[in-house]
């Protein structure tokens, strides 16, 4: 089916890993800093090749590595602030809170648990350069019309899969909302792609000039083009299988 050309696409290039072990994530450090804090200076007094904060032992991380060349072409994470946990629970609460319209949402009111953040999407820079996005920590708005006439061409969709990991851990977790700062032209284009979130506060300058933006379940499922549906579909049964392999495995451990 034409729908499943992207899947089928995405599925032959690369491969989602749940970076659930010290050596995995020591990978997703090292491309949180070779991209936040050596090449974009967005983050200063980075440990080498270390990139990290008080956020990562709440998130989910997960790498996406090019199959051909066994580089890892991504990752991201998506911070679950668990129930019990004390605010700021993620990132956005800690840096961004006072340009949240709480006529919107009352990030105060929220219970832990039961919302999540996407964050810490960082794709190296030898993987933007091939889809002319050099300068950004990801691919913003990057489409080709015939991406089977070069293999570089299919690069653009690794911040499409890997925003995609995070909306399979937000379904999969049942929580009830999703947020993420970022520039309002990403919003755009993820609206293009049939990803609607929703401005929920003002402008400010936290690594460029970005916005507080929010999902919910109704929100998501609505509006997803049928090809990329077909690409969720793939990535949501990947995820849970190997949350689920993770699982056994650390009760196995212990």
């Amino acid at each position: 089916m034409a729908h499943n050309h992207l899947a089928d696409s995405f599925n032959s290039y690369f491969r989602l890993i749940y970076a659930d072990n010290d050596e995995l994530l020591k990978q997703v450090f090292k491309i949180r800093y070779d991209v936040f804090c050596d090449e974009l200076r967005l983050e200063e007094n980075c440990p080498k090749d270390i990139e990290k904060d008080e956020f990562d032992i709440f998130a989910k991380h997960f790498l996406l590595q090019h199959k051909q060349s066994g580089e890892f072409a991504g990752t991201v994470r998506f911070v679950i602030p668990p129930q019990g946990s004390k605010k700021p629970g993620f990132p956005i609460e800690k840096y961004c809170l006072d340009t949240i319209d709480k006529s919107i949402v009352d990030l105060a009111s929220l219970p832990p648990g039961t919302y999540g953040e996407v964050s810490r999407l960082a794709v190296p820079s030898r993987f933007r350069r091939r889809a002319g996005e050099k300068g950004k920590p990801y691919i913003v708005d990057s489409h080709q019309k015939n991406p089977e006439s070069d293999k570089n061409r299919l690069f653009p969709y690794i911040s499409v899969g890997l925003y995609l990991v995070c909306a399979a851990l937000f379904v999969e977790k049942e929580l009830d909302y999703a947020f993420i700062m970022a520039e309002p032209r990403l919003a755009r284009a993820m609206a293009r792609i049939g990803i609607k979130f929703e401005r929920c506060g003002e402008i400010m300058e936290y690594h460029g000039q970005r916005a507080p933006f929010y999902i919910d379940q109704e929100m998501l499922k609505k509006g997803m083009k049928p090809e990329v549906a077909s690409l969720f579909k793939l990535i949501k049964s990947t995820v849970k299988t190997q949350l689920s392999k993770s699982s056994q495995r650390h009760k196995k451990a212990s």
